[in-house]
């Protein structure tokens, strides 16, 4: 079995392979854009002589991790024929993918799990919690009656100046929320022709724009796609906006973040919320990744040794100065208890947000001191990360 870089003779392939292995036959423009990423990614196939048998699709894409950006590995449309199975393909498959996406500098990859432990072993790590909801028109929020300036489009009427302002707002927004998406023209093209009915509403203050929506309505139903805000009346001005369209729908839908008390203002807060957690995120390159990390105070030198069976260029010891400076030093020049000691995937969700040291220390099992712990949770950002793209 071959693991090699798809060639463009064999993407015909690759497009048989996942209409066999998903659900749903991708046909008209879900197939052009799936072809276009196809082009644009590092498709990774599992050869049988000459017939592709497995993929894995590396998606060029960035990420903000408390303010700075990175580039992301996004994994897709992992998959092998069922008569392939139990041989190995897919480790190899993830094992070559780690070695593409670090020489492509791709310091932090995502992906969405079919099996959470499958992918942990290889060493992601989940690190957001979704909250859907569903809002039943009895139970609207009411926040008042309020002139709002708010302009409107959509993908079938694009209004060039407004969707320019929207694309700038969402990437200024990703880099100041943890965890966000920097989308691309190309990403938002590929949004483009998977909801193509997709509605804009923008909020403006002072002309200057403080908050958007993306939302779709069909069947009585208005589902919120995307759902943006600067500060707090931007949020109830959108609200507004939403219920404005109470005499039409009979539930709005939206997906936000669990650690966000939403809801919390209107009047009935009640209403039908799941928590559900579909991603899963991994550090490639620890030491590129700590080099550009924005360090917050750091009173003395911290230590980690990081565990990590798949890269092995991650297994060292390394050293951070109190000027945030990187460094990898020899193992036997600090003793255990003098620094921590974690497996790549937790070492992952702690770096972007989602643990903090201490539950990463506890889920270790590593006995640590309350000083060298205190000392990282004054070192590391404490923002939340949220991240509503799928890939």
């Amino acid at each position: 079995m071959n693991i090699n870089i798809v060639s463009p003779n064999d993407y015909w392939q690759v497009h048989q392979l996942r209409d066999y292995c998903f659900p749903n036959k991708y046909t008209g423009a879900r197939r052009e854009d799936f072809h276009y990423w196809i082009e644009q990614s590092t498709t990774l196939g599992a050869y049988d002589l000459k017939k592709l048998v497995g993929q894995l699709l590396i998606l060029p894409l960035n990420m903000a991790v408390h303010g700075v950006h990175y580039k992301m590995g996004g994994i897709g449309f992992v998959a092998t024929y069922p008569e392939y199975r139990q041989q190995g393909i897919i480790k190899r498959l993830m094992t070559d993918a780690l070695q593409q996406m670090r020489d492509n500098g791709q310091t932090i990859s995502v992906l969405a799990p079919f099996s959470v432990s499958f992918y942990r072993h290889f060493g992601w790590e989940l690190f957001f919690e979704k909250l859907h909801y569903t809002i039943p028109q009895a139970l609207f929020p009411s926040l008042g009656k309020q002139l709002d300036d708010v302009k409107r489009m959509s993908f079938e009427w694009i209004d060039p100046e407004l969707f320019k302002v929207i694309k700038d707002f969402h990437n200024a927004m990703a880099v100041v929320n943890n965890g966000g998406m920097v989308r691309d023209d190309a990403w938002w093209k590929r949004i483009e022709r998977r909801s193509p009915d997709s509605h804009f509403a923008a909020y403006f203050k002072e002309d200057n724009v403080e908050g958007y929506i993306r939302y779709t309505i069909q069947h009585g139903t208005f589902e919120i796609q995307d759902f943006i805000v600067a500060n707090h009346l931007a949020e109830q001005a959108i609200w507004r906006y939403i219920t404005s369209h109470a005499a039409s729908v009979s539930s709005i839908t939206g997906v936000t973040t669990n650690h966000y008390p939403f809801g919390f203002y209107f009047k009935e807060p009640q209403f039908k919320k799941e928590v559900v957690q579909d991603v899963m995120v991994r550090v490639v390159d620890v030491y590129a990744f700590m080099q550009q990390y924005p360090w917050r105070t750091i009173h003395e030198t911290i230590f980690i040794r990081i565990e990590d069976q798949f890269c092995h260029w991650n297994e060292h010891v390394y050293q951070i100065n109190k000027n945030g400076h990187v460094s990898i030093i020899e193992t036997n020049s600090v003793s255990d208890m003098h620094m921590l000691t974690l497996p790549i995937n937790l070492f992952s969700a702690m770096m972007v947000g989602y643990l903090s040291v201490k539950e990463a220390v506890v889920y270790a099992n590593q006995p640590m001191e309350e000083k060298i712990i205190q000392h990282w949770q004054w070192a590391l950002p404490t923002e939340k990360p949220a991240f509503y793209e799928y890939f």
